[in-house]
């Protein structure tokens, strides 16, 4: 189980890694966090507020907190899906109230809030049993010959996830990533993180 949290973590933050040398720019700050989790109360309650209406005109529902697959910024993917839905202003004047100069600012620095702590999970796991990176590491080398192996899947399921698992090794040993300041300028957070996104997931 602790080992299919860490690769769940490793999943989800490789689609990360086309975005490390930007972001390798970009501290994050104290400021810059606090304006982001003060929108969070405020989106949540715009969100169940129009989502039972939506359904009910049988509309595609767009979440204003996520996109519904695992990208490479998700929350900027999530922008971009919400940019024509018709509660974008509401949204865009939550935002906006909290100090961000328009929403790109706002899900750039929610992109760079997730990388953060999914690098600080990683880094400093809660579970006292967790894998090391260097197991982490040899259990997707272990994968990926299973992989390479298996004859019943076809080339492009096999070419899909070969390159999944050499994309989290590669953002693993990469030290803009595991060893960003962001992670620790996030780390005063992380409870108070891993309680909005239980309440909000």
């Amino acid at each position: 189980m602790v080992k299919a949290t860490i690769k769940g973590l490793i999943a989800f933050s490789i689609f990360f890694l086309n975005i490390l040398a930007a972001q390798a720019q970009n501290t994050l700050d104290s400021i810059k966090i606090e304006q982001y989790l003060s929108t969070l109360p405020s989106l949540a309650r715009l969100e169940e507020k129009y989502k039972a209406a939506d359904n009910s005109e049988n509309e595609e529902y767009v979440s204003m907190l996520d996109s519904p697959e695992i990208t490479r910024t998700p929350i900027s993917d999530g922008l971009i899906r919400l940019r024509d839905h018709p509660r974008y202003d509401e949204f865009k004047d939550i935002v906006t109230d909290a100090n961000f100069s328009d929403p790109e600012e706002w899900a750039s620095t929610g992109d760079q809030i997730m990388m953060a702590y999914s690098a600080y999970q990683l880094k400093y796991p809660e579970s006292a049993n967790a894998p090391s990176l260097a197991e982490i590491k040899k259990d997707m080398q272990e994968d990926l010959e299973k992989i390479n192996k298996n004859q019943f899947i076809s080339a492009e399921q096999k070419q899909t996830l070969i390159n999944k698992i050499e994309n989290s090794m590669a953002l693993l040993n990469d030290p803009n990533y595991i060893d960003s300041e962001n992670i620790s300028i996030i780390s005063p957070y992380i409870e108070r993180l891993n309680t909005l996104f239980k309440e909000y997931q």
